[in-house]
């Protein structure tokens, strides 16, 4: 009589066996025991959980629906950089600064943040020099700040 062995036989649970089962043969193995679905259902989202989706879903809209920061930083005006900016304030991600950034001024800004409408660069906090509220940043060349925008997000 020739029964199809459990999955528990099939398994590798005890030690390291030279004679193991092929990788072919082991998703063979496997394909045996799917059960394929063939219906799908519409759950509220809340009893979604555990489940999988039946096709992808996207957003109609951009999220965030702002211009953020990549990473850790300064939001500054790119045209500005290559001298001391006063630090005029904190853009955290979930609390944005709500003042307005005045000329040679900077913002400190974390991952994910709100750039101020003003900014147009991020330089990544390593690449700064900080004393009180003042941040020295280098020139473009020095601090490989090529390009407007860059270490943001839109």
């Amino acid at each position: 009589m020739n029964s199809t062995p459990s999955l528990r036989d099939l398994s590798c649970a005890d030690d390291y066996d030279p004679n193991s089962m092929s990788v072919e043969k082991a998703r063979e193995t496997i394909h045996r025991f799917l059960i394929p679905l063939a219906a799908t259902e519409r759950v509220a989202i809340r009893s979604a959980l555990g489940r999988v989706l039946a096709e992808d879903i996207t957003s109609p809209v951009d999220v965030p629906g702002h211009r953020n920061s990549a990473m850790d930083g300064y939001a500054v005006r790119h045209d500005e950089l290559g001298g001391p900016l006063k630090i005029a304030g904190t853009s955290f991600a979930g609390k944005p600064f709500t003042g307005a950034m005045g000329v040679a001024e900077c913002v400190r800004i974390m991952t994910g943040a709100v750039m101020p409408p003003e900014a147009d660069t991020c330089v990544m906090q390593e690449m700064v020099t900080r004393a009180g509220d003042v941040a020295n940043i280098p020139a473009a060349p020095e601090a490989k700040i090529k390009f407007k925008g860059q270490n943001t997000r839109d």
